[in-house]
């Protein structure tokens, strides 16, 4: 089992609405908040705990699931639930319709409020981890890594033939697989793309984004949609709805030339933060619309009412997690805002390479029945586990999911007319992903304030550095990050 001092566990930061999808601090020595969320608090305190939790007791954090009484010869399987009431919602259901199908196994959703990887953590090394864990595509990998502390699903796949979870996408593989061996099965995802407020767009006679749009387009539709009117300004884009985050919501334009933030994806040995192509996308997306008045600054979103779900903004990147502020009973105005989505403009690369997301299952090395374990994940892979996370809100784990389950109630759910956007964007063969890495080498690690992502952001939100400046500070933190994992590794 890895030593607590080598797996510090990462937590999802939530702007306003989003589905906490964004993470702050992993691994080793210190942890910072992401650029989603202000100014990095002080590193958690690893905490060593060696109690066992009974399944009847919990810690503050964790929604308290008593187990009712059992017959003899039942299986019980617990398997841990983000802290969102949706989640919460969906995988009771789950939990439901699967212990309906088997007698003789009980499946019990853990809930872990706030401290969501703490308490993972917390369980691990009590003895006392949940036979299956719910992790984000790029933060589990030091748990099977260093600590080997995961099951590969390989066998299991091989003697069901059960290969729909896991598309032949880029994306897919680098959130599913760690040297060779499959460990999670994707449950959710989630695309960025442009949504744009239609009202806006009408108003200044700008004609609506279409898919193949360039940069230059954007640029063009920036400035043309930022306008003052009765003393209210206008913005033609915003970072992100309400949230200034930082280097995920950058990536379309960081590699909308074919450039890449890093030599490979997976376990890089390269750090190419400070590539001038890199730097002049992020000079202009981050710092000049800021500098003249294009794009609220954090100062102003903190104030309140300056977003594109409050109307005031043009075009905003987000995922499917934002549609609830748009339009519904949970929209941030009254009757919502009119609007649309469309996939990113694209650069000289061609294609858009945008944030990307999967979130799934592992199975525990602590888990004492892995072949019950394995019954429960593939239920919640099958068509009906994805019917129900789709009915709760989130975007299922596969395009062909999506298209079968999401796509058709979405639309009306939340009044646009393209949700297959959402579906194109996931479906890119040449989309990278977020940097995934063992311990001390992945994205939660380089958020940390050692690794500076978070600074660098903030120096560029705040027009302290140009992005040239802050991409050549960081560039050697990451570096260095990098070079010490390896030698770790090697020697």
């Amino acid at each position: 089992m890895a030593s607590d001092r080598d797996i510090i566990q990462p937590m999802r930061c939530r702007p306003v609405g989003r589905r906490q999808f964004l993470r702050a601090a992993l691994l080793v020595g210190s942890a910072g908040v992401l650029g989603a969320c202000a100014p990095a608090p002080a590193a958690p305190q690893v905490v060593k705990e060696t109690q066992v939790v009974e399944q009847t007791v919990t810690v503050k954090e964790t929604v308290v699931v008593k187990e009712p009484a059992q017959a003899a010869g039942t299986t019980v399987i617990r398997f841990s639930v983000w802290g969102d009431v949706p989640d919460r919602a969906v995988y009771d259901q789950i939990a439901d319709r699967f212990n309906e199908a088997h007698a003789d196994i009980k499946a019990i959703p853990e809930q872990y409020l706030d401290a969501y990887y703490e308490k993972i953590q917390t369980n691990f090394a009590g003895g006392n981890s949940a036979d299956l864990l719910y992790f984000q595509g790029w933060s589990w990998q030091p748990y099977a890594d260093k600590g080997n502390l995961l099951i590969p699903l390989d066998d299991y796949i091989k003697k069901d033939n059960w290969i729909a979870p896991w598309p032949d996408l880029q994306v897919h593989n680098n959130y599913s697989k760690w040297h060779g061996q499959t460990f999670m099965q994707p449950a959710d995802s989630g695309a960025v793309v442009m949504f744009y407020n239609k009202a806006l767009f009408e108003k200044r006679g700008v004609p609506y984004p279409k898919d193949g749009w360039t940069y230059e387009d954007f640029q063009s539709a920036v400035e043309k949609l930022s306008f003052d009117e009765g003393g209210v300004r206008y913005y033609g884009y915003a970072q992100a709805g309400g949230w200034n985050g930082q280097m995920t919501r950058s990536l379309v334009w960081m590699r909308k030339d074919g450039q890449i933030e890093f030599d490979q994806i997976v376990e890089p040995k390269e750090a190419r933060f400070n590539q001038p192509e890199i730097a002049a996308a992020l000079q202009y997306t981050i710092c000049d619309v800021i500098e003249k008045n294009f794009c609220p600054s954090p100062s102003v979103i903190a104030g309140g009412g300056v977003t594109i779900a409050t109307g005031r903004v043009a075009m905003t990147m987000e995922g499917p997690w934002f549609l609830a502020q748009m339009y519904g009973k949970d929209a941030a105005v009254e009757g919502g805002v009119p609007f649309d989505v469309v996939m990113p403009p694209v650069g000289k690369a061609g294609f858009c390479d945008t944030e990307l997301s999967t979130s799934g299952h592992v199975i525990t090395k602590q888990c004492k029945n892995p072949d019950a374990a394995w019954l429960l994940l593939k239920f919640i892979g099958s068509d009906d586990g994805q019917q129900l996370v789709a009915n709760g809100g989130r975007q299922p784990g596969t395009p062909d999911m999506m298209t079968k389950h999401w796509v058709p109630i979405v639309g009306k759910t939340y009044n646009f007319t393209r949700p297959e956007v959402f579906v194109q964007a996931m479906s890119e063969k040449r989309a990278h992903g977020v940097i995934v890495g063992g311990a001390q080498c992945n994205f939660d690690a380089f958020s940390t304030p050692e690794g500076g992502l978070g600074v660098a952001w903030d120096a560029m939100l705040g027009l302290q550095k140009t992005a040239q400046e802050a991409m050549d500070e960081l560039n050697p933190k990451i570096q260095k990050m990098i070079d010490d994992y390896w030698k770790k590794k090697q020697g």
